[in-house]
């Protein structure tokens, strides 16, 4: 059972097909909306929401290291990620006036990217980007793990992602899966802290509710569109598991957590 106690938040990989075939406005904004929406599986990138609802997409095209720092940032295709309103319009935007990037970092950028959008499609990072991005964490404020790009950590090299803890309902640095540094910890947690993903205000109900319908069905896992990438991932790590595995699995989180809380 302790496999699927915690649960591993996926990074998030888009496949681009071609060159200049994305954007961020009409046909091309819609392409980019597309592969995006399919890489993270119809869920926000920064706090793992649906943003999918009936059949209308309730997300923004979000750009990693904020546009106004550099014109070259808004068309910037692996700089632009997939983002609830909340992410995108509150969360993301505290403290952005204290990351606006030093004049002379943005001009070495926009020179560099220049020379090498001639090389390279605009759909991988190029070297331009990964050290605008590596600037970029160095300014007050700037602890998050910017989406599509990612993260590693300064000291460990290892990818900066999530997991989701079920005993205790709360996400937490990928400890299961790799060996942080206490600063890349903390940069995890202020990540966490700042999309506001353990706040009772926000934390998701959606694995309440999954467990729920679990038990009510007798080990019958629900068919229907789960609305947080957490049940999804927990769907994954019980589907292949018998329903009576699957219900006594259930029933000891459900009294565990639940009829606590």
């Amino acid at each position: 059972m302790k496999e699927t106690l915690i649960l591993e938040i996926p990074v998030f990989h888009p496949d681009y097909k071609e060159e200049g075939k994305y954007g961020v406005r009409n046909t091309r904004g819609k392409r980019l909306k597309e592969v995006l929406e399919k890489c993270s599986e119809g869920y926000c990138m920064y706090c793992y929401s649906r943003v999918r609802v009936d059949r209308k997409l309730f997300a923004h095209l979000e750009h990693a290291i904020e546009k106004t720092n550099s014109p070259k940032l808004a068309e910037c295709i692996p700089n632009i990620g997939l983002a609830c309103p909340a992410c995108n319009q509150i969360f993301k935007k505290i403290g952005e006036k204290k990351r606006a990037l030093p004049k002379g970092i943005i001009q070495q950028f926009e020179e560099k990217c220049e020379r090498e959008q001639r090389e390279k499609p605009c759909t991988e990072p190029c070297t331009a980007l990964k050290n605008l991005q590596n600037e970029y964490h160095k300014m007050p404020e700037s602890e998050i793990i910017l989406q599509p790009i990612g993260k590693s950590g300064d000291e460990t090299g290892n990818a900066l992602t999530l997991q989701y803890d079920v005993l205790k309902l709360e996400f937490q640095p990928a400890n299961h899966t790799y060996k942080y540094s206490e600063k890349e910890k903390e940069f995890i947690e202020t990540h966490i802290r700042r999309f506001r993903l353990n706040d009772p205000e926000y934390r998701t109900r959606q694995l309440y509710e999954f467990i729920k319908a679990v038990i009510d069905n007798e080990g019958r896992l629900p068919q229907y569109e789960y609305n947080n990438l957490v049940v999804e991932e927990f769907y994954r790590q019980i589907s292949d598991k018998t329903e009576e595995e699957i219900l006594k699995i259930c029933e000891c989180i459900y009294c565990s957590i639940f009829l606590k809380i």
